[in-house]
């Protein structure tokens, strides 16, 4: 059978040991709307979505959202900043540079195979970024930018051992679930800016 389509961007996978990923919590930018699974950038100290392409440094995937630094989640599951003021809103950020990922790719040009783990690729949005329903984006790996460099947004470790909703395994192909990490992740780099 055929791989679930359901396209949500980054994903989470390993957790310290309690149930929950390493986490740390940045003032939002007023610049773009971000949602769950989007991959940020900091610029100036805050956060903001990160270009989907290139060697941008990436500081972690959005997770959450909150009014004050650790608080609940206390607004729609995604954060639209045409309201915001300066200092309204912060962005649980899963920012561990050894967080891994899953995501599905896309169906445009040849699927990945295999041979696709260690290589980079890009990430695509769809046409509507965010479901404004679940506060979730509509990210994809892009399969025809894979490349054995690092000019990608993300790197493919291996194939998820998902399970798809009519039982069978996930299998290479059209919207494959793949584990990742971030390419160029700014806390590896060392290029951080204090929060």
């Amino acid at each position: 059978m055929a791989n679930d389509d359901f396209a949500r961007g980054l994903i989470p996978l390993n957790t310290n040991g309690h149930g929950t990923v390493n986490n740390h919590y940045y003032l939002a930018t007023t610049v773009t709307d971000i949602a769950i699974g989007m991959p940020l950038r900091l610029v100036d100290g805050r956060v903001q979505r990160s270009l989907s392409t290139g060697m941008v440094p990436t500081i972690g995937v959005a997770i959450g959202f909150s009014k004050n630094r650790g608080g609940s989640n206390e607004l729609a599951p995604w954060l639209d900043v045409s309201g915001l003021t300066s200092d309204d809103w912060y962005v649980q950020v899963a920012d561990d540079p050894d967080q891994e990922f899953f995501i599905q790719e896309d169906t445009g040009g040849t699927a990945l195979t295999g041979t696709a783990p260690s290589y980079f690729v890009q990430m695509l949005m769809q046409t509507t970024s965010i479901d404004t329903v679940s506060g979730i984006t509509r990210g994809e790996i892009d399969a025809s930018t894979a490349l054995a460099n690092t000019s990608g947004l993300l790197q493919i470790l291996r194939l998820h051992d998902y399970v798809n909703s009519d039982g069978t395994q996930n299998a290479v192909g059209d919207y494959a679930k793949w584990v990742v990490r971030l390419g160029h992740h700014a806390k590896a780099a060392g290029a951080i800016e204090a929060v």
